[in-house]
Formats: C-alpha cells, sequence, structure tokens
C-alpha cells in the first residue's frame, strides 16, 4: 500500500445493522461470524498468495511454514464487547502448542524461538523490514482483495437472512 490510507465505502451497513439488533444475541454472534470468516478467508487467501516463500531449506527454516501459519482468527477483544470480530494475521507457534494437548506433536513442532524451522517468527522482518532488509508487505497488500470479501460477507448475510425470513422468523 505503500503507506498511503485507502478508503472503502460501504452502502446499506445502517439497515443490516438494525436488522441485525433485533435479532436474539446469540443467532446474530453466529450468522455475523460465519458471513465474517468466509470475508476473512478470502484476504487470508490473498496474502497467502504475496508471501514470499523461501526458495530453499535452512538448518532454521522451512519453506511454506509463514504461508501455512497466516490465519483468520477471532477476535478476543471484540469476544469482550459482545460483538463478532476476526482479524486475519501470521498465527505464532505458541499459539498453535497452545491449543495441542499431544505431548508428541509439542515435540514435534519443537519449542518456540528463532532455532526453531516450524516458528514464523520473523514474519515482522519480511512485512515492515529491518535496517538492513526493505519491507516485503504481503499482509498489507492483501487488503486489496477487501472488495471481493465485502462482497462475500454480504452476499452470506443477505442469503442468511432470506433463509431465516423462509424459515418462519422474521427479520425486518
Amino acid at each position: 500500500m505503500n503507506g498511503k490510507p485507502f478508503e472503502v465505502e460501504v452502502k446499506g451497513l445502517d439497515e443490516l445493522k438494525a436488522a441485525l439488533q433485533q435479532m436474539p444475541h446469540r443467532i446474530r454472534k453466529r450468522a455475523v461470524g460465519k458471513a465474517l470468516r468466509a470475508a476473512g478467508r478470502v484476504i487470508r487467501d490473498e496474502a497467502r498468495a504475496r508471501v514470499p516463500i523461501l526458495s530453499e531449506p535452512s538448518k532454521n527454516r522451512r519453506p511454506g511454514v509463514l504461508k501455512r501459519a497466516i490465519a483468520v482468527r477471532r477476535s478476543k477483544i471484540a469476544a469482550r464487547q459482545r460483538l463478532v470480530g476476526v482479524f486475519i494475521n501470521v498465527r505464532p507457534l505458541k499459539s498453535v502448542l497452545a491449543g495441542t494437548k499431544s505431548a508428541t506433536r509439542k515435540a514435534a513442532l519443537g519449542p518456540v524461538g528463532a532455532n526453531n524451522p516450524n516458528d514464523p517468527f520473523y514474519w515482522r522482518f519480511l512485512e515492515f523490514g529491518t535496517k538492513k532488509m526493505p519491507a516485503r508487505p504481503f499482509l498489507h497488500r492483501a487488503t486489496s482483495a477487501l472488495p471481493k470479501a465485502l462482497t462475500i460477507f454480504q452476499e452470506r448475510i443477505a442469503k442468511w437472512i432470506n433463509e431465516t425470513n423462509r424459515s418462519g422468523q422474521v427479520i425486518p
């Protein structure tokens, strides 16, 4: 994005918010969450397509580790405010290990740190650059897929509202 801000204009958002506010929280959370995750996958896929891939493995790096670590994740900040939100970023190895109960898997993935070829900690260096290396942004440039992601979000919400209306639970 070359450090330049960008704008996205979404029409009909106020009407959508009003319709969603009239639904029970649990139903709204599930519907909006599914639609946001579907839209987030579009941006995730764009980021994965743009991420630089290591051409040859080394002792401490394996090709594709960073690409596989880009994920759509639930926003805990939004959840604390009883909202639904997702974000797309690089999932750190420690969060992968936190969800693992298997000692075998933890041993296979190894400890967190620079010497572990399974740890994508270096994504920040690629995205933002260092004193000795220019930035090679892949997450910021993935925002070029925002219009497509917004379209998918709108389609999923509209489909869900129509299905809900057909089933007898009228949503204005």
